[in-house]
């Protein structure tokens, strides 16, 4: 074990080498969340409206869906959606069509509740405001909660499973099928960036930093925005990798199961 760091007991020599990789899972999140928390704590009002801009005939609760944290959320999701619509279209065998098409529906009502089905684009083009109080289903209750605090829990432990533990522990995982989509072990430093990242906006909330003038900023309570944007990089980064996955030894797999099951039920 001497010798070796915690890179390399995840990676391999050739792995790490690999520029493009290096520059996806850790230069561009790590310098996509540098930005987006450094100009909302910067202290400089203008700095901070590029993040989250103030839009006075609009519901304060709707000004956050028009900066730059939003919108890179609504760009990612929406490259995710193009990739699985294009992989369901082009794969040539139908359980994967299904597969990126069930991946495609996922993220498209991901994406539809996060624009709020384009009822604040509405209320921007037409500088009024609609009058409609809860826009989508994750901001109904439940129980006296907003389902986007149980969505958000389930969330958060699919993600250390998916994208951390998974990985991690690949070598160990035997079963064909799953060991397919399981996201490679770069993930686990997009995940690390997210954690610290989230981790740092929070206490720097904490701190009061983003107060200018005895003015809160506009994502006060929402801080888990920057989280999020990570998060729907992860899918978008991952959509990628399923769609370079080669699933012809899944589909060999499950038709070697099928034919034993046949031949089986011919010898009884």
């Amino acid at each position: 074990m001497s010798g070796k760091c915690i890179i390399c007991l995840i990676f391999n020599v050739s792995e790490i080498m690999k520029t493009n990789k290096i520059i996806l899972f850790a230069v561009i999140p790590f310098f996509t969340n540098l930005v987006l928390v450094g100009l909302y704590f910067s202290g400089i009002k203008n700095a901070q409206q590029l993040v989250v801009p103030t839009i006075d005939w609009l519901p304060e609760h709707v000004w956050r869906e028009f900066g730059i944290v939003e919108q890179l959320q609504n760009i990612y999701l929406l490259a995710t959606i193009i990739i699985f619509a294009v992989a369901a279209l082009k794969k040539p065998k139908m359980f994967e069509k299904i597969f990126f098409l069930s991946g495609l529906l996922l993220v498209l009502f991901i994406f539809l509740e996060e624009i709020d089905y384009g009822i604040h684009f509405y209320e921007f083009a037409s500088g009024q405001p609609s009058g409609i109080e809860v826009r989508n289903w994750h901001n109904q209750e439940t129980a006296g909660k907003q389902n986007v605090r149980y969505f958000k829990q389930i969330v958060d432990v699919l993600m250390v499973i998916w994208f951390f533990l998974l990985p991690l522990f690949s070598d160990k995982i035997k079963y064909v099928p799953l060991k397919k989509i399981i996201p490679s072990r770069w993930f686990i430093i997009v995940f690390i960036i997210s954690v610290v990242f989230s981790r740092v906006a929070h206490f720097l909330e904490g701190m009061d930093w983003d107060v200018i003038n005895s003015n809160t900023g506009n994502l006060k309570g929402n801080i888990s925005e920057f989280r999020e944007t990570t998060t729907y990089y992860f899918y978008l980064l991952y959509a990628v990798q399923l769609v370079k996955t080669d699933f012809n030894s899944i589909d060999n797999r499950r038709q070697e199961t099928k034919s034993k099951q046949n031949s089986a039920m011919l010898h009884t």
